[in-house]
Formats: structure tokens, sequence, C-alpha cells
């Protein structure tokens, strides 16, 4: 991979926590890059360790050992160059659809009217266009989950962080989400690290599949998806994929 065309990338990353049980090592030397506007797609069973790597890249958390290279530069805190969409909506349910899509803009200082024509924007292209006055509470699961990514869009960053978003969302919600986050990944281009353990999901979604083994995480293999989106589950490439992705996975199918 040419290292211009790199948005963001872990090197060596390892990571252990310590219990009451002794010491769990969580990533064990795990180097991955990412290309700008690339829709990656970290794919493996629960306990291995792709959250965890997720906010290392997030740089919520600091690893034991290794780093993280964002445009040249090594990751050492939280930044708005980064947007994270989290499996809980983790939205303020006192503040409404606008406020809540405009409140990285807000702690930022920009002006109201600014700030509301740019939520309004992502508002829209989330198709929650009526709810800008609507509470969380108000509002359905899918629905909640569209908010979370609007706000993680009108921050405008270079990379998009998404873990497990639709994992809480019944079936037909779940595949609806990933048609509506394909549309507006082609429409507002980021470079998106995705974590799911749904191999279906992970085909649909991805340019590129990274397969983690359990615990210790490490990298196993990775598939490219080449075929052209949106792809159909029941295409024969798609169950190709599907067939050689289970036979190296230890995911339960």
């Amino acid at each position: 991979m040419s290292t211009s065309n790199v948005k963001i990338a872990a090197k060596g990353i390892s990571k252990s926590f310590t219990t009451e049980n002794g010491t769990i090592q969580v990533l064990d030397n795990v180097s991955l890059e990412v290309k700008t506007n690339e829709f990656l797609v970290i794919l493996g069973p629960g306990q291995c360790g792709k959250t965890i790597l997720l906010n290392c890249l997030a740089g919520i958390l600091p690893p034991d050992s290794g780093e993280v290279i964002l445009n040249g530069k090594k990751v050492t805190e939280p930044g708005p160059d980064r947007g994270v969409v989290f499996q809980q909506y983790a939205l303020f349910p006192w503040k409404t659809v606008r406020d809540n899509v405009a409140f990285g803009l807000a702690i930022r200082h920009m002006p109201v009217k600014e700030r509301y024509e740019i939520a309004q924007k992502y508002i829209d292209l989330v198709g929650l266009t009526g709810f800008e006055k609507s509470y969380p509470h108000q509002l359905s699961g899918g629905m909640k989950q569209r908010v979370s990514i609007a706000r993680s869009y009108a921050n405008n960053p270079e990379v998009l962080l998404m873990d497990e978003p639709f994992s809480a969302l019944d079936a037909q919600t779940r595949y609806s989400m990933e048609k509506e986050l394909l549309s507006i990944w082609e429409q507002e281009k980021r470079t998106v690290v995705f974590i799911t353990n749904n191999v279906e999901e992970a085909i649909y979604l991805g340019d590129r599949i990274v397969l983690m083994t359990k615990l210790p995480g490490t990298i196993k293999m990775e598939f490219p998806l080449t075929s052209p989106k949106p792809r159909n589950y029941t295409d024969a490439s798609f169950l190709e994929m599907r067939l050689a992705i289970s036979e190296e996975t230890e995911l339960a199918l």
C-alpha cells in the first residue's frame, strides 16, 4: 500500500489489562493501514479486542506498545479529525435532534446560524428531515443511530470509527441502516473503520475485511472485496466470500 495514500495506521499495537485474575493480553502486535476514503471492516468474534483497537485508533486508550499514525503524525489523544459512532447511541436526552447533531460544533463555539445550517445538511442526509425538534425518547433505535451518524459527519472528521453501530437493531432495521450508511458514504466519502461480528454485514459494507482472532487479538488475514456496491446477499460472489471467510473465522455462524 502506498504510504502517501494511507490515512490512518496502527503499528504494532499491543494492549493488556490487569484484573483480579491476572493480566489479560487483549491485543498482540496489531498492525494495519487504512487508505484514504476506504471502507475497512474489522471482523471478529466477541472478546477479540476489536473495540479496544478502535479506541486506540480514536486516541481514547493509549496502547502499551506500538503507535497510531494519522496523516503521518502520532495520535496521543482524541481529536475532531476522528469521529466515533458507538454501539449505544450516546445522545443527550434533553437535547433535540438538531442540537444533538450540532453539539460538536457548539463546543467549538461556532455561531448558532452556521452550526444549525451544517446540522440541517446532515439531518437531511441521514433521512431525518422533519424530526429536527424531536427528542431521543421520541425516536426509534434506527433513528437514534442516524442522529449519531449525522453528529459524527457534522464535525467533518477525516476518519469515521464505528463500533458495531447496528448490533442493537432488529434484523430488518439493521439491513435498512446498512443500505443507508452506504448511501451516505457514497455521497460524503470518509475513511471508515467499521467494527462488526456479522459476516454478511462485513461483506455488504466493506472495501476490505480484516479478520481478527480470539484473545489475544491479532490479525489473521485480509479479504479484499472487489465486487461493486450495493451488493446482493444472494449473489454467487457474495455467498462464495461468505464461505471463504467462514472457513477461517472463529465466529459462530
